[in-house]
């Protein structure tokens, strides 16, 4: 009987974790159709300008973001910090994001004015190598 009562407990205790452990995507963007991404699953970028910046999310997901003025640092840096501005976790749309890039004059931070979908062609086609 204790073993019968304990599992719609441990069900239930696991239904709760799941819908916690999997964070929706804002409810704006998912009624305007945007798509976005947490910056925490990007996992390759490529500085296609000074101007434009573009991401990887994930196995197949690719973004294309474009900044706000000249970023030159990013032409030439190894590797950028993504993150968000605005206190949520989510990018869906320009001012949402800034790089972050490593400088030996200090940090160079450029706010993103625009993000948008990319093909996964397009992707490789920018790509330095």
């Amino acid at each position: 009987m204790t073993k019968i009562a304990l599992f719609p407990i441990a069900l239930a205790g696991l239904a709760v974790a799941a819908c916690s452990a999997q964070p929706g995507a804002p409810a704006v963007a998912a009624n305007s159709g945007r798509q976005c991404f947490l910056a925490r699953q990007v996992n390759g970028y490529t500085s296609v300008s000074d101007q434009i910046v573009d991401v990887q999310v994930g196995a197949n997901r690719y973004f294309r973001l474009g900044l706000d003025g000249s970023c030159p640092q990013a032409d030439f840096s190894r590797r950028v910090v993504l993150r968000t501005t605005g206190g949520g976790e989510w990018i869906c749309q320009g001012l949402d994001a800034e790089i972050i890039v490593p400088f030996a004059g200090g940090p160079q931070r450029c706010l993103v004015h625009d993000v948008q979908p990319i093909s996964k062609e397009s992707w490789l086609a920018d790509r330095r190598h």
